[in-house]
C-alpha cells in the first residue's frame, strides 16, 4: 500500500511540474531513450541522443556524431582551421570523415578561407570558378583531403582520412 501511495504521490509531482515545461523535456527524454534503443538494435553499437546530436559508438571504440551546430571536436577536424562565419547547419564528425555545411556565409569569406587552406593541403589540387559558385580540392602531406564547395551563400567544408 505504500508504494501505491508513494508511486500516486510521484505521479501528482509530476504532473503539477507538466505546466513548468518538464512534462515537454521528461516527453523529449522518453523519445530520445527510444530511439537510441531502435537504433541500438537494429545496428549495434551505442547510441546517444542528446537534443539534435546523435553520436554512435561502434564496437571498436570508433564514433560517429552528426547533428549538432558546433564546430566538430575530433582529431581529424583539426587538419583545417575553423571556419567561423556563416551559420552551421549541420555537421558529420568521426575518425575518418568530416563533414560542415553552413549557410549564410558571403563569398569573399569563402574566398578567404579557401586561400588558408590551400596553403596546406598542395598535393593532387583542383579548382573550380564559375557564377558564384566555387569548389576546390586537395591532399596535405599526410594525404588527408579537403574539398571546399561554395554556391550562393552555402559553404561545405568535408575533410577526410586516406584510404587505407
Amino acid at each position: 500500500m505504500k508504494k501505491l501511495i508513494g508511486c500516486f504521490l510521484i505521479f501528482i509531482l509530476l504532473l503539477s511540474l507538466a505546466g513548468c515545461g518538464v512534462k515537454e523535456n521528461l516527453e523529449q527524454k522518453a523519445g530520445e531513450a527510444l530511439a537510441e534503443k531502435v537504433l541500438e538494435d537494429a545496428g549495434g553499437g551505442d547510441v546517444d541522443i542528446d537534443g539534435d546530436k546523435v553520436t554512435i559508438t561502434g564496437e571498436n571504440g570508433e564514433t560517429l556524431t552528426t547533428g549538432g551546430n558546433e564546430w566538430p571536436k575530433s582529431d581529424l577536424a583539426k587538419s583545417v582551421p575553423e571556419f567561423k562565419e556563416g551559420t552551421i547547419t549541420a555537421v558529420l564528425d568521426s575518425s575518418d570523415y568530416v563533414m560542415v555545411s553552413l549557410e549564410s556565409v558571403k563569398e569573399a569569406d569563402a574566398a578567404a578561407y579557401y586561400e588558408i587552406v590551400k596553403e596546406e593541403f598542395t598535393q593532387e589540387p583542383f579548382e573550380a570558378n564559375a557564377d558564384g559558385s566555387i569548389s576546390f580540392g586537395a591532399k596535405n602531406a599526410d594525404g588527408i583531403g579537403v574539398t571546399l564547395q561554395y554556391t550562393e551563400e552555402t559553404f561545405t567544408i568535408t575533410v577526410s582520412k586516406p584510404v587505407q
